[in-house]
């Protein structure tokens, strides 16, 4: 091997080394429980994983480092990341007593869609980097469980192929100054059966990431720290270079996508009460409150800190749904005690997926659902509409 080569692969190897040090997730505010049980760390099959974060580590030995910046890294310092998780720490549960609990219900219907539980699965881009199935390994997972999925603008298939594999699917807009292909994005989700159109509104503009080029800078990805450019599906055959991302985007978005579509429509990014308070008067079907998984602007506000306000302002007139460092079946009480109406998670997902592909999915949504039915016989409450605000305290 010549030398260059094996300076390369050293420092690699390095890095890896790094990156699966407990000191780092440490001090980055990433350790797990898993990583304080090592004889339990590592489950042989997605099957014995007890926790999302087993499945994490498996995932994290896994994949290639890029894939692993890319789904970790945060905007700036990564501090807004962190206080997504944090959050739920805030808040302790209310448990009862002398309940019978003897059959729980976590079955929710939102915007049409009957689900087997609160949690969907939230739109992220580019899974063929994770596994080679992609989305397609998502959505046969997500049927399974009687769950939704939320198909991405820059997926590796295409919204019509992972509909045949989905149970309910809704389909995510990322807006672009190119109306032609909205309107091309608009006609293949409706044409896939999409009732609902998701329109991300938290970026006009990319997240200041500097993990992933700190880590390309160190050796690691020489393709600059990001997974491989891949093909995405719901570009084929598109005569023009698709562009997304629109940093002139305003309201007036809403009433051109209602003169070009008639599915529902739901924002994601609305973390205030004013905003709110607009998407309700300009009619919108529902709102997720989202800061994008802490990859876009460095605002050190929690989406569960946002979520009070949201759901205040909201007033019951549309559903709230809520994403953003949801790891525990308790982290998703918490969120419907404050109001939700549903919780969406990202990376959880993912590692599953890197895990052990569709099997990995199937687990962490196994996983979540029954966290949430123990913690909700522990609270009294046999049905999600029992969960109420009375049921957490401030910690501490």
């Amino acid at each position: 091997m010549p030398c260059e080569d094996l300076q390369l692969a050293s420092r690699r190897a390095l890095l890896r080394f790094i990156l699966e040090s407990p000191l780092l997730w440490a001090a980055t505010g990433l350790a797990t429980t898993a990583r304080a049980r090592p004889e339990l760390a590592v489950p042989a099959s997605a099957a014995e994983a007890l926790d999302v974060f087993q499945i994490e580590r498996v995932a994290r030995q896994k994949l290639p480092l890029p894939v692993i910046h890319y789904i970790v890294n945060g905007a700036d310092d990564g501090k807004t990341l962190q206080a997504n998780r944090d959050a739920f720490d805030a808040w302790a549960i209310r448990v009862r007593r002398l309940v019978d609990v003897s059959h729980i219900d976590t079955a929710v219907r939102v915007l049409g869609a009957d689900l087997s539980c609160p949690v969907i699965l939230a739109p992220v881009g580019n899974q063929q980097s994770i596994h080679a199935d992609g989305e397609l390994a998502t959505a046969r997972a997500a049927r399974a469980a009687g769950q939704l999925m939320i198909a991405s603008t820059v997926s590796n298939h295409s919204v019509g192929a992972i509909a045949r594999e989905a149970g309910p699917l809704w389909f995510q807009l990322y807006a672009s100054p190119d109306q032609h292909l909205m309107e091309k994005l608009l006609r293949d989700a409706e044409a896939a059966g999409c009732r609902v159109l998701v329109l991300t509104v938290d970026s006009n503009t990319r997240g200041n990431r500097e993990g992933e080029a700190w880590w390309a800078r160190a050796g690691a990805a020489p393709d600059g720290g990001r997974p491989p450019a891949l093909p995405l599906g719901n570009f084929a055959g598109y005569d023009g270079r698709p562009r997304v991302g629109d940093v002139a985007l305003d309201w007036r978005i809403i009433d051109w996508l209602r003169a070009h579509m008639s599915m529902k429509l739901v924002l994601k990014g609305i973390v205030t009460r004013e905003d709110t308070v607009m998407a309700v008067e300009r009619g919108v079907d529902g709102l997720i409150v989202s800061n994008h998984g802490g990859r876009q602007e460095e605002s050190l506000r929690s989406t569960l800190a946002s979520l009070p306000e949201v759901v205040e302002a909201a007033a019951g007139r549309i559903p709230v749904l809520v994403d953003g460092g949801f790891r525990r079946g308790t982290d998703v009480f918490k969120a419907l005690a404050l109001g939700a109406s549903a919780i969406c998670i990202g990376r959880p997902y993912l590692w599953g997926l890197g895990a052990y592909g569709e099997e990995g999915v199937s687990r962490v949504l196994a996983i979540l659902r029954e966290e949430l039915k123990r913690i909700m016989q522990f609270a009294g409450t046999t049905s999600l509409a029992a969960i109420k605000r009375s049921h957490l305290e401030i910690a501490g």
